[in-house]
């Protein structure tokens, strides 16, 4: 498999890029992407085949959770059925941006929801128009690509697209969260640490 590198710097090209790149994804292939953190490696969510890659090609633990990667705020009540006060403060301060929020389901599962703070990574998930789970851009264990070289060192030859929006802006992964009732848990340090949470937050907000 050639990987082919597109520009999104061109302007003029841009458009057309994100849809070479969207149409990749619901076909099942595997996409590189700039958010504002690191890059992201993203799949359709409902291709068995394609979230199977993503694990397959990142050498990534299969216990290890995708993210589901949203473009617009009001898309997570598509997935999320209920939101605790908490759960609706963390979206007010910190999205879009580099925050992933474990939602609690009423059925007892979860799921991982971001939405980021970049036109990139949001125009990608929106022209996709099917759910785009992601996870960094990276073999596992391996520091984070923040820029598309570093991508290609690891994926070259394996995904057919990285969508190259230069240097990411922070460089540094995002934060996930995870949600119990009014509660919350760091479940990964990123850039947005705790202390930054807990001051957006109400005095009596206890951590689990």
């Amino acid at each position: 498999m050639d990987t082919i590198v597109l520009n999104l710097r061109d302007q003029n090209l841009y458009s057309k890029h994100i849809e070479a790149a969207a149409r990749a994804l619901r076909a099942g292939e595997l996409v590189a992407f700039p958010t504002e953190t690191v890059y992201g490696l993203g799949a359709h969510r409902d291709n068995a085949k394609a979230v199977e890659r993503i694990y397959k090609v990142k050498k990534r633990v299969e216990e290890k959770r995708l993210t589901l990667m949203i473009a617009d705020s009001d898309d997570v009540k598509k997935y999320v059925d209920h939101f605790s006060n908490t759960a609706k403060r963390l979206m007010e301060f910190f999205w879009p941006g580099a925050l992933a929020i474990v939602f609690p389901l009423k059925d007892g599962s979860d799921i991982c929801i971001r939405f980021p703070d970049n036109t990139v990574a949001r125009d990608l998930v929106r022209a996709a128009k099917v759910p785009i789970v992601t996870t960094s851009a990276n073999i596992s264990g391996y520091p984070p690509s923040t820029d598309a070289q570093q991508v290609l060192m690891d994926f070259r030859g394996k995904i057919p697209i990285v969508l190259d929006g230069g240097s990411t802006r922070f460089r540094s992964p995002s934060t996930v969260l995870g949600l119990k009732d009014d509660a919350f848990e760091i479940l990964r340090q990123g850039i947005i640490s705790e202390a930054m949470i807990r001051s957006r937050l109400e005095k009596g907000l206890v951590k689990v």
